[in-house]
This record gives C-alpha cells, structure tokens and sequence, in this order.
C-alpha cells in the first residue's frame, strides 16, 4: 500500500530501533537505569537480621546461590542439606546497594521503579524512604520514586522477611482454618504454603526439596518517561466470522507513570506485520484505563504459513512492530513481539452412544491427540535456570516425539524464554495458574493480589501461540469434593472460597482479556459438566467428561485392566531412581544402598521405595544385594526399566482409545500426559528426565511409544488385538507386520502381514486372532518362551518403530541367556555425533548405554548427552547407535567412559555398566 510521509518516518523509525534493538522499550527521551548486576560488578550486598552474614550478591538471583557463591555453605542439593540449611529460610534478608541518578532522569515527568520479581515479602525504600511492599512473587510491581530519589547518589534497600514466618503469621491471623497446614512428614517441608503467593513447591513437594528461596528474582530497573510507555502488548490472532481470512486483535498496555486520574494520553500508535501496516492517530486513553485495542485485517493465510505443533506443519512466526509516538515526534516507544496464527478450540460436544461429552482440542480446525509431560520448576534457584538449560530439556521433549507440556500448577509461571523456545519448537502448553493441592484464603488483600498476578500473565504470555488453554489450579476441585484435608464438615464454606478465588476472580480476569483460548476451572475436572455442577462437580474425575489424573501403585501395571478409559489423562506416573552417575554429585558411597538414611530422606513420597520394589518383582527377580555401589545400580536400572514399561503401557492404552468407546460410553480419549518431563533436583520421582538433562529409560521409550505411527498390541479373553495409531499423516498401502520371536534364538521368527488403510489421527484395530492358535501355527509351544514384535510399512519402508510384546513376566521368561554385548566400533561422524557399532551373541532385553562424565561434572548440567535409542531390545546380530553430546567430550574420552549392559547381566557374573567397559575392537 503507498504510505504517507509521516508513515515513512515512523517505519523508517522502526526499522532503525529494530535493528538497535531486540526487546524491551525504546524511547527517545526515556532513560533505563538497570539495577540488575553479577557478582563481578561487586554493587549488590545482602545481609541476614543480625548482620553476621554480609556478602557480595548478585541480581537475578536468591540468597542461597549468594550463600553458596560466597563460600558459606556448600551445594544446598548436597545430601541432607535441604533440611541443615532451614535456617536461612527462617532468617530475615535485606538486599541494598547504591545507584547515581543524573539530572536529565530526575527532571522527567514520570520516575519509576520496575520490580518484575520479588521473592517474596519485602519492603522497598530508597534513601531510607517507603516505597512499596511486595507479597506475591508472581506479580511485577511498579512505583512512583519521585518524591524518594535525589540527583547524585542513592540508596535502595529491599528487606525481606521469612517466607516461612509470614505463612505462619498469614494462618494465625486469619478467621478459620485453611487446611492444609502441613506437609506429610515424608517431605521434610514447611507449613502454611497456601498463605503467600509464591511457588507452592519451595516449601517441599512429595519430588522436591524445601528451601524457600529470597531474593530478587527478576530484573529489576528505573525508569524515567515524559509520555506513556509501551509495557506489554497482548496479539490474539483470529479467524473472521466465515472462517476465510484472518485478523489480528492487538491491545497494547502502557506504563502511565505519573498522569492524574484526570489526563488524557494522546499519540500516534502504529503496529506492523510483514504482511500488513496500520496507523491510528490521534489514540487515546486514561490512567484508569491505559491501553488502546485496534484490529488488524483482513488477510489471506495458507496453511503453511500458520503456527502449527510439532509434527503437524512448520512453526511460522511473524514479527509484530508496535510503536507509540508523541504528536510531536519527541518520544517513540517500541515494543516486538513474534506471533503466530492458529486457532485453538476445546471441542466438548455429545457423543454417540455415551452419557458424556468430548474433550478434545482443535488446532486450525484439525483434531489433534495431545501428546506429551508435565512441567515442574527445573530448580529449586530459579537463577540456575538458564536459556541453556531450557532449550537442551524442551528440545528432549520434542526429540522424544512429543509436543506437549502442561505447566503444572505448584510452580512458577516461566520465564519469557520458556514461551519463547515453546513456540519456536512448536510446543504446546497447558498453562496452570499457580494454585496446587490445597484451600486458599479469600479475603479482598488475597484476591486483589491474584488479579493483579493474573493479569500480569496474561498481559506477559497470553500472545504467544504455544499457549493451548489455561486451567485454575491443580486438583484443587478434587481435594474439596474428595475431602483430601477434612474440609466436607463445612463444605458450603470452601466451595464458596473455591468459587471467589477460580470463577470470580482467575477465571473473569482471563476471559477479560481474552476468550480466543479455553480455560477450564481445575485439572481434573469434568469441563463444561463442571461448570453446569456449580463448579464442584460430584466426581470430578468422571471418564465421561473433561480430563482425568491417575495413579496406582498397587495394582500390576501390565494388567491394562487397571487403567481408566478417559477422554483425556492429563496426569498419571511411576517412579523411578536417576542414575548413580546423577547422585554422585550429591551423595557418598554409604548412601548408595535403598536402606540407606540417604535413600529414605530422598524419597519424599510416602512408600515409594517399597512400592517400586514391589513392582518391579512382580516381573523381575531381584538380584542379591551387597550394598555396593553394582548392587545399587543394578536397583536403580531395575526402577527405570518398571517405570519406563509402566508408562509404556499405560500411554498405549489411551492412545489405543481414541477411537474407541468402551464400557459405559467411557474412551475417545484425545490426549496423554504423562508426570512428569523434568526434575528440580537429584532425587527418586516420577521424572524421565534427570536433574541435569540425562534422559532415563523412560524417555527413550517415550520416543517410541509417542511415534507419530504405531502398532500397539494388547491381549484380552485369550485373543490378540493390534491396533495401528496414525497422528498426522494418513495411511494408504499400509501393512502391519506381526512377528512371532523366541528368547533362544536370534534365528527365530514367523511372520504374519495385514494390509490396511488408515485415516489421520485415529487408532483402527488391524489384527485380531486367537494367542494360542498363533503360538501354534508359529511352532512355539511354550508361550513363556516367545513374544510378538509389531511394525508398520508403507511403500516398503518401515514407518513406525518395532515394538515388542511380551507373553510373559520376564522372571518367568523361557530360554533368555544372558547376552555377550561388545563395542565393535566408535566413529565420530562430527562434532555433534558419535556412531556406535553392537554386536550381541543373544536377545537381550533393556540395553542400556551409559556415558559417564569424564570430568567432573557441572551441579546443574552433569548430562554429557544423549542416544538415538536406548533401553532397546536387542534383537539382531548387529545394530548402530548414535550419541549425540551436549557437552565437547573427544573420541578418546567417549571410548573410555561408555558402559553397557542389559537385563540378563544382573544374574550372571558378567561384567556390567559399573565394571569394566566390554569392548572389542575393530579389526
């Protein structure tokens, strides 16, 4: 479109500060003073009540790590230390340094300072004048410094109190009981998590250490303005009303400063895409109300220029310019923002031949199975989470075919990169407002506190598309209809608390800013059936309705009977140990034993330890302990390979449901979640990921299982069934192989072959047969002695992973010998990759390859890197492997720290992954 002269010199404007500039606010005649240092800069200090600590500090960052910088305490993650060093939660912390502030800022009409992030209470003063209180960790404050800061030299002072202190002081004070007070006994916590705003999971969790961090988390910085200021800028792409074309809703906020309730802001606003220029003169807008909505559009968009999940499209972002210009061109403000187009629908309609409803998402009007984990805090010290970090986990979850993550409710709402790498990788996110497994206090401070928290968010990260649906807490519906913490004697009382805090306030600030996503008041919850229940429904995990969370560690997790038949399982785990190469960082030889203190003050879940024993021997033979570090080991490949098989069968079964109704309407389940992705540190959990980026064996199979084509198997009343699960693409000229191996024999097997087609996303049965008929024709006689394998080919080329099933406990397993795995070969193909050659004499089951770290490793990243397969069987003569490192490791080094071994090593004298490496060279 031809362009006006003062539109020329705006996006001249833009494309200069652009190419200054990647994010944040740009003004002309504004000043930015970042308050935020290293420790290298040597102009933060925090002190304890006392003064007998008084160090350098950094900010971002918590007392601990300035603690720890500082040489005063160790490691916190070390042993029993999560509980040795309570004290510094229960000790009050004042942070304070001095900043010089010139003439040109302190004659601006609007000084500010710009607190993103405080943990948690704290008292802000400047030159020994008040000038706010935080008491929510989730909220950014900002406030008017003018009257408290001077030319020259000044002083900040952000004072403190104990987290634990000011919960305890919340519950006393107020006018009933808020249950729970209390953490089980098992997790070593603090009470009373439910009085302050702050990560419910800092005062312990039944996967993670108490500490209960203070300090100033996010950045922090002074601001002085003479007009308004571009804080944040919520896009929300939209479909027009005939579904042809698209438009862009774009609400841009403002930091006001000092304009009286009774000033009129005035300005140009212009916003640009590539595809697309606008300009409004003349906005206006209040303190009462300081933002400004216009509507981009119409525009044309094709398929493949859309936002799309991984596996499904590619990941089209565009970027979005928005600048704010005074009349007279004296002050520009910028904002950039890279968006996404797609819709998003949470379908919840009748069903056929079932009492329910649907739960099922959309995305650009294409049904989509969700697949994926939950999200935890990935440390206890929110300054350790580096983009680094953040990349190298979220980047597993997609190399583990998954693009999916619910960010769980007793955690943080993430940093910006989080959202950022979510959307460049197309990932998925089930947001949780930050409210997990407990009653909360309502009265108007309270809930004052939480709409200004919500809206921060949703200002912050509703633009991103990534963001799936927004959910009001953790099971917190359930704890109240279920009577988790005795609240059914006054009912009445907590319902009406239930319904201010998720309805009244969460849910009406949400919908306030935008309803192009879904909310749904809690997780599990029955969705719209909730809602017309008065939003506590009778069972809110009803496999008839919205989502489901489960978990059973008593029953056999192979028995498929067991499982739930949801419309959507959003939760639902096992757990396991990390490896010893995890723990080494964190604990001693003595430790190395499942009786040890260490392993019980590890495992914060109630039972947990038996319960994986339990487990794994209704499968496996537990071999002889000798409290050794091999002994130990060999436990905790046992944990992972329970975990790893209980997950693998459970995902199947829901994914096998999708199209299926089963017993009383129950099945068309259209989504998996397994808990949960990550950990917050070195620990037993439900985790396929360890602290520091190793994958366990879980995750491994989590590629497999998750394939975007699969064939799964399941035997009921005597028959096989096998089903082939399509997500995205369609298949035509497809066949699903049926392979009939015994344990002896690498030599073995008897085929079967079906031809099919399939529409996408859908599971279709394709085999069904007598078990015994086919042992029989396949010539086994012995069903303990032989299991199936199952493949998918189109066009000749095997499209789906083999996935094997077993006829039997591996304890009562016929024929299995133990296996000679040797290395034949190591390559280094380049920098990033490794190519590893096996050769093995026997079938063996749960192949593992471990790299140990050849240096000592990082507290925060002792993962060296990761292999294209994992915890296989191995069923051929020969296969390669490749390892993919993250960290520079050379050829030499990777010879001598690479360890395998597999199921049958346990029982025999052969040598293992904690021995000498079996190698063989190449000839």
């Amino acid at each position: 479109m031809e362009c006006s002269s003062r539109q020329l010199r705006i996006l001249t404007c833009i494309f200069i500060l652009a190419c200054t500039f990647d994010k944040g606010i740009v003004a002309k005649l504004s000043v930015t003073v970042p308050l935020a240092a290293d420790f290298d800069s040597y102009v933060w200090r925090v002190h304890n009540a006392n003064n007998s600590f008084n160090m350098y500090a950094a900010v971002p960052g918590s007392v601990h790590t300035v603690l720890m910088h500082n040489g005063s305490i160790g490691d916190p993650y070390y042993r029993f230390r999560d509980v040795e060093y309570r004290w510094i939660a229960y000790d009050n912390w004042t942070y304070y340094r001095s900043f010089t502030l010139k003439p040109d800022i302190l004659n601006m009409k609007s000084l500010i300072l710009d607190a993103e992030g405080l943990d948690t209470v704290a008292n802000v003063s400047i030159n020994g004048l008040h000038v706010g209180q935080s008491t929510n960790m989730f909220q950014r404050y900002q406030w008017n410094i003018k009257n408290q800061a001077k030319i020259g030299i000044n002083n900040i002072t952000i004072s403190f109190m104990s987290a634990p202190t000011y919960a305890l002081d919340q519950s006393n004070a107020y006018s009933y009981d808020v249950p729970p007070d209390c953490p089980t006994k098992y997790q070593h916590g603090i009470c009373h998590m439910n009085f302050m705003r702050k990560e419910q999971c800092s005062f312990s969790w039944d996967w993670g250490p108490a500490f209960a961090p203070q300090g100033i988390w996010k950045n922090l910085t002074i601001k002085g303005f003479d007009a308004p200021l571009i804080e944040n800028v919520l896009a929300i792409p939209l479909k027009t009303t005939d579904g042809s074309n698209w438009k862009m809703n774009v609400t841009v906020f403002f930091s006001v400063g000092s304009l009286s309730e009774t000033d009129v802001a005035t300005g140009y606003l212009t916003v640009t895409l590539p595809f697309q220029f606008i300009s409004h003169k003349q906005i206006k807008f209040t303190k009462a109300a300081p933002f400004y909505n216009l509507m981009m559009g119409d525009f044309t968009l094709d398929d493949d220029q859309l936002w799309w999940p991984h596996g499904f499209g590619k990941q089209n972002l565009h970027r979005l310019n928005v600048t704010f210009e005074t009349y007279d061109l004296s002050v520009i403000s910028v904002k950039h923002k890279m968006v996404g187009f797609r819709t998003v629908k949470l379908v919840q309609e009748p069903i056929p031949n079932s009492p329910g409803l649907s739960f099922f998402f959309e995305i650009n009007d294409r049904p989509i199975f969700i697949k994926g984990s939950n999200w935890i805090p990935a440390d206890a010290f929110q300054e350790r989470v580096t983009p680094e970090r953040l990349r190298t986990l979220l980047q597993s979850l997609v190399d583990a075919n998954m693009h999916a993550l619910r960010v769980w409710g007793g955690g943080v709402y993430e940093q910006d990169e989080f959202y950022d790498i979510c959307d460049e990788l197309g990932i998925v996110l089930w947001q949780d407002i930050m409210f997990g497994c407990a009653m909360y206090p309502t009265n108007q401070e309270f809930l004052e506190s939480v709409r200004e928290e919500v809206r921060h968010q949703v200002r912050r990260i509703g633009y991103h598309p990534s963001l799936l649906i927004w959910a009001g807490n953790n099971e917190n519906e359930a704890a109240l209809r279920q009577d988790w913490y005795g609240t059914m004697k006054n009912f009445s009382l907590y319902k009406n608390d239930y319904i201010k805090l998720y309805i009244n306030t969460i849910r009406d600030e949400i919908n306030h800013h935008m309803t192009n996503i879904p909310f749904v008041s809690s997780s599990p919850s029955n969705g719209e059936e909730t809602a017309s229940s008065g939003w506590i429904a009778l069972n809110p995990q009803d496999n008839h309705y919205g989502d489901v969370h489960y978990y059973n560690y008593v029953d056999d997790c192979w028995d498929l009977s067991k499982f739930p038949n949801p419309r959507f399982a959003s939760e639902y785990g096992f757990q396991s140990w990390p490896s010893l190469e995890t723990l080494k960082g964190v604990s001693i030889k003595e430790d190395w034993d499942l009786g040890s203190n260490f392993s019980y003050h590890r495992q914060h879940h109630m039972d947990g330890n038996l319960q994986m024993m339990s487990m794994i021997q209704k499968h496996f033979n537990i071999p002889e302990q000798h409290n050794t570090a091999q002994s130990f080991g060999h436990v905790i490949y046992l944990t992972q390979i329970s975990q790893a098989m209980c997950i693998k069968f459970e995902t199947e079964h829901y994914r096998r449901l999708q199209s299926l109704l089963v017993k009383s309407g129950e099945g068309h389940c259209m989504g998996a979640l397994y808990w949960q992705l990550n950990d917050i540190w070195q620990a037993p959990t439900w985790a396929s990921i360890e602290y520091g980026g190793n994958w366990k064996m879980l995750h491994y199979f989590a590629k497999d299982f998750f394939a975007p084509t699969l064939a799964s198997g399941m035997e009921e009343n005597g028959q096989l069934y096998v089903y082939t699960i399509t997500d995205a693409d369609n298949l035509s000229n497809a066949s699903l192989v049926v392979t009939l191996r015994k344990w002896e024999s690498m030599n073995f097997n008897y085929t079967w072959t079906k031809k099919f087609s399939q529409k996408a996303p859908s599971s279709q049965l394709v085999f069904q047969h007598d078990t015994k008929k086919l042992l029989q024709e396949g010539g086994c006689q012995d069903r303990n002695a032989c299991f199936f394998t199952f493949q998918v080919f189109q066009d000749k080329k095997r499209i789906s992973p083999t996935n094997p099933f077993y006829l039997t406990s591996f304890k009562d397993a016929v024929g299995l010998k133990s296996s000679q795995i040797t290395v034949q070969n190591i390559s280094q193909k380049s920098k990033t990759s490794f190519s590893i050659q096996l050769k093995s004499t026997e079938i063996a089951p749960f192949t593992w390859l471990e790299v140990t770290n050849p240096s000592p490793p990082k507290p925060t990243n002792p993962s060296v890197g990761r292999f294209s397969d994992n915890g296989f069987l191995f069923l051929e003569p020969e296969i390669t492997v490749e390892f993919f490192p993250w960290q520079p490791i050379s050829l030499e080094d990777f010879k001598k720290s690479l360890m395998v071994t597999s199921l049958m090593d346990l029982y025999s004298q052969a040598l293992n992954r904690y021995g000498k490496l079996k190698w063989q060279p190449e000839n």
